[in-house]
């Protein structure tokens, strides 16, 4: 089986500019269930969250999708669990890391 991974670093190399190689960063989508009557709520502490790029309302088994950027997928781990998670608006997350 193929490693579609091997030449990863090469490929980011030449699709980044030299700026964006200083300044590493990370994106990451996450998933956030709202409590009961709480999505208005959730989703205006979501938009004031410095970090949080971009908000959705989805359908399904999540009330939202936020992307959100960072230094590092450590950084943005400890922003999820600090951030988000502890909004008293926010039931539940999933967080899916961009490589």
């Amino acid at each position: 089986m193929e490693n579609v991974f091997e030449d990863l670093d090469a490929i980011i190399s030449l699709t980044s500019s030299d700026e964006e190689k200083t300044k590493p960063t990370r994106n990451a989508f996450i998933f956030v269930t709202a409590e009961p009557d709480s999505g208005r709520s959730a989703l205006e502490d979501l938009k004031t969250i410095k970090g949080v790029n971009e908000v959705y309302l989805s359908q399904g088994a999540y009330d939202f999708v936020a992307k959100v950027s960072g230094e590092s997928v450590d950084y943005l781990r400890e922003f999820v669990f600090k951030r988000i998670k502890n909004l008293c608006s926010v039931r539940s997350t999933l967080t899916l890391m961009v490589i």
